[in-house]
């Protein structure tokens, strides 16, 4: 039997993730899970309990910051360790998303569409100023500390004017490489989730002075390997809205739209916003 490894980047919202665990709660999947270091008290030993049939491990934690390149490392040390028991599939979904489907239509579907990467592209040009310019602390961009925002903000626009020259282009580094940008939540193989892995050097060159990294670093190395021509750009199977939000928190109200979805998951909850549309979902899934 082939199995499947959800990877879940999560950093509040509990109630959510444990709905998300019992959803994925399948002896064909195996969990791992992100705890950002951010976090306090967090119940480990209870969260552990909560699978009876998917074994759930929990990796070592880091600091994520959005927008940062620990976004990426929190990807990537995802992805290694997962590969090591070499999956079938690797979904990577946030503690706040749900599947919108039973498991058994999800193995179906990966099983008649077995080789594809699941990646979504955008249509839109890739972040120039965030990949091609020098942003220093990028960790730091999004922070509640005072003193380290007004540092960040002093120390990149005096790096900007004596680096980020009107011309410019870090990205001329790597010629090889077209930079591609889309969603940063994927389904993909284990003989690409491998490749990833093995660029990781790579991809720390490319992107560790980057803003957005992790909407960028998958997309740009999968689309310039032999997997491009196995990649459907146009969906990574999760439900997102971006027109009426960014993205948009769904709500008891969506819960048609969302069932009748063809995708497989959906982004993003929560609870406090509405916790019904969490608690009826579950319940359409027989949990």
């Amino acid at each position: 039997m082939q199995k499947h490894a959800y990877l879940i980047m999560s950093h509040n919202d509990f109630y959510i993730l444990e709905k998300l665990l019992r959803l994925l709660d399948d002896r064909r999947n195996d969990i791992y899970v992100h705890i950002d270091k951010k976090v306090k008290n967090f119940d480990f030993k209870y969260f552990k309990k909560i699978c009876k049939h998917s074994e759930v491990k929990f990796i070592k934690r880091i600091k994520v910051y959005w927008g940062g390149y620990s976004q990426v490392q929190c990807e990537l040390n995802l992805l290694e360790e997962a590969i090591k028991n070499n999956y079938e599939y690797y979904h990577l979904l946030s503690g706040v998303d749900l599947p919108l489907k039973n498991q058994d239509n999800i193995h179906i579907f990966f099983k008649q569409n077995n080789g594809k990467e699941f990646i979504r592209f955008s249509q839109n040009k890739w972040d120039y100023d965030r990949v091609a310019k020098i942003n220093l602390l990028s960790d730091y961009n999004k922070t509640n500390n005072k003193f380290k925002l007004y540092m960040y903000i002093s120390i990149n626009k005096f790096i900007s004017k004596l680096i980020n020259r009107r011309n410019y282009d870090y990205t001329e580094k790597f010629p090889k490489y077209k930079f591609m940008k889309g969603d940063n939540w994927f389904s993909i193989t284990n003989e690409c989730a491998h490749y990833i892995c093995q660029n990781k050097h790579n991809i720390r060159k490319m992107f560790k002075y980057a803003i957005g990294a992790d909407e960028h670093f998958i997309h740009t190395i999968v689309y310039n390997s032999k997997f491009k021509e196995k990649i459907s750009f146009n969906t990574c199977l999760r439900e997102i809205d971006w027109d009426r939000g960014n993205p948009y928190i769904y709500k008891i109200q969506d819960f048609k739209l969302l069932i009748s979805s063809e995708n497989l998951f959906a982004r993003k909850f929560n609870s406090n916003v509405d916790k019904n549309i969490v608690d009826k979902i579950c319940d359409y899934l027989f949990i």
